[in-house]
């Protein structure tokens, strides 16, 4: 299922470090339905989530040192799920108890939700799409290393190798064997590299067109829940084309 939030602000200004807004959201939505047992389902214990949202900013929007000067006071968050244990239909009974309710957030702003849309989800029945990725995380987590976390963009030539052990950790996740990572292939087509902050971090992402060839059924699955590390901060995935 992929649906889209949207959200007005009452100042047009938003923090950079966006993604820690957004989730302090899901949360308190989920907490607010069924006794809180879907926040605990989501977010009990660092699980794998099986949803990705991507946020989009107005046009015009200037991003400063400090904050996002938005181009008018609407933004959109668009959210993608796996459905297999209704996940989507949860998310969307959260947000629409909130809809209208104002969420304070920093510099005395605040944003709401005045509409949920639906949106269009494809079925991938080719072994070779083009996606659109608005931020792809490939981390390399070491424990070796005082568990410091190295990120890899497109251009690095150690991208291929950690997507692939990310892959493999979300094939496993997803019901899949991890051998069915083994044949895939990311093609890079119109990629550069963007930092994004993520709880005062900046993170180094892939963000553009590429080619990922690999079993249909793999594809669709990363195309529902995003692909790559923290994918549900990162990863939202668009089809440009399946037919190749």
């Amino acid at each position: 299922m992929r649906f889209c939030l949207n959200f007005q602000l009452e100042k047009n200004i938003f923090s950079k470090d966006y993604m820690r807004i957004i989730l302090s959201y899901i949360k308190k939505s989920l907490s607010e339905i069924s006794d809180g047992i879907y926040y605990d389902k989501f977010f009990k214990d660092n699980i794998q989530k099986d949803f990705s949202f991507s946020v989009k900013f107005p046009p015009n929007s200037k991003f400063t040192k400090d904050e996002i000067i938005l181009g008018d006071t609407n933004i959109k968050v668009l959210f993608t799920t796996d459905d297999r244990n209704k996940t989507g239909l949860i998310l969307q009974q959260a947000f629409l108890k909130q809809r209208y309710i104002k969420f304070p957030i920093s510099n005395k702003n605040s944003i709401k939700v005045n509409s949920i849309k639906q949106l269009r989800s494809q079925k991938i029945t080719s072994s070779k799409v083009i996606f659109k990725t608005y931020g792809l995380c490939v981390r390399d987590h070491c424990k070796e290393r005082n568990n410091k976390d190295i990120y890899y963009v497109y251009s690095d030539e150690k991208f291929n190798d950690q997507l692939k052990i990310v892959l493999k950790n979300q094939a496993k996740q997803g019901g899949f064997s991890e051998n069915i990572v083994d044949d895939m292939k990311f093609t890079p087509l119109n990629c550069k590299k963007v930092l994004v902050s993520h709880y005062n971090n900046l993170i180094d992402t892939t963000v553009g067109a590429f080619l990922l060839e690999g079993n249909p059924l793999f594809l669709q699955y990363l195309y529902n829940v995003g692909m790559g590390s923290r994918n549900t901060n990162f990863g939202y995935l668009d089809i440009v084309t399946q037919d190749l």
